[in-house]
């Protein structure tokens, strides 16, 4: 199926998410410092619409097949990048980064995000083209990550540890005071120091990575082609500086999404070792479990009964892990 999409599409491709990052840098949030709830709403509702043109354009310029694959893997990927913004918080939380900046600071995490995820996808799809047993490793990473989220619950996130950040202390002076979004600044001696903005730029940066080892795996486990691969993926990251603000006041509809996650990494994981199983040893699963349709079935209907469900069974204040409610 990669087949299809040529040198021209890829071209396309990312001329337009450029034009669509400096729209969303330049235009759409020019002068907004904090995102109201209705603004949050509206462009959240305009990603979403920019993801379902992209997924209209490879289906028809692709097949059927790729059309579901990038529907599927847009939705999983969009739901795992919750957990990004969640980690988003803890960060300026713990950077006491004022609201005006967090804007700001969003776009350059999803910046990240997307060199993080081009860089893990090229090296992800190197490594399965040469070793195809690395599906095997990732299938079961996929499924110990779905019991981690269900059970585990979430790691506790310190920004103070993060090593870069740790590193970067040593060898640059860094300033108490933020200086608006400027990186450095002079101090009363004429020396050079960093701004606490710097630092919370290079924790999203770190966290970026964390993120993308978690979620490549996991649109693998879907399809394999390198376009629709790429397209989900850049689409699920789009969008997110007003999804966080969304969250801020819808945060009782995910209290059950962790879970639903949960089962859906394992469904994948537990795919893609039979698929490669099958591969290997050369036996035919049943043609449906092949079935791009049924998957994107199956996650939509996993996704939306943990959202009715979280409606019907909303958490208190004190059940909010991520503090998200109160900011």
């Amino acid at each position: 199926m990669a087949e299809n999409f040529t040198f021209t599409h890829w071209v396309i491709f990312n001329v337009v998410l450029a034009f669509l990052l400096i729209l969303d840098l330049k235009i759409l949030t020019r002068n907004s410092r904090e995102v109201s709830m209705k603004q949050a709403a509206w462009l959240t509702a305009f990603w979403w619409g920019v993801a379902i043109v992209c997924g209209i354009w490879i289906f028809a310029d692709g097949s059927a097949d790729q059309g579901i694959s990038y529907a599927t893997a847009f939705v999983v990927e969009k739901a795992l990048s919750v957990d990004n913004l969640f980690v988003f918080l803890v960060i300026f939380t713990y950077f006491g980064l004022p609201d005006r900046s967090r804007l700001r600071a969003l776009f350059f995490g999803i910046i990240g995000a997307l060199i993080a995820r081009a860089i893990f996808i090229a090296i992800g799809l190197s490594i399965i083209s040469a070793f195809s047993w690395v599906l095997f490793l990732l299938g079961a990473f996929l499924v110990y990550t779905g019991y981690k989220i269900a059970f585990l619950g979430d790691t506790e996130v310190d920004p103070g540890q993060n090593p870069v950040v740790r590193l970067f202390r040593r060898f640059m002076p860094v300033t108490n005071e933020y200086h608006g979004h400027d990186f450095f600044t002079r101090l009363p001696n004429g020396a050079k120091a960093a701004t606490p903005f710097l630092l919370v730029i290079l924790a999203l940066g770190t966290t970026d990575i964390i993120f993308a080892i978690d979620s490549i795996p996991t649109v693998f486990g879907i399809t394999k082609d390198p376009f629709v691969v790429w397209t989900s993926n850049a689409m699920a990251v789009l969008g997110l500086r007003p999804l966080f603000f969304l969250l801020s006041g819808l945060v009782a509809i995910f209290r059950f999404l962790q879970y639903g996650l949960a089962l859906v990494l394992v469904l994948i994981g537990i795919k893609m070792v039979l698929e490669e199983a099958a591969h290997t040893f050369e036996f035919h699963l049943p043609a449906v479990m092949e079935s791009p349709f049924l998957s994107l079935i199956v996650i939509s209907s996993i996704f939306t009964c943990a959202i009715v469900l979280s409606k019907l069974f909303p958490s208190s204040p004190e059940d909010d892990p991520h503090g998200l409610a109160s900011n």
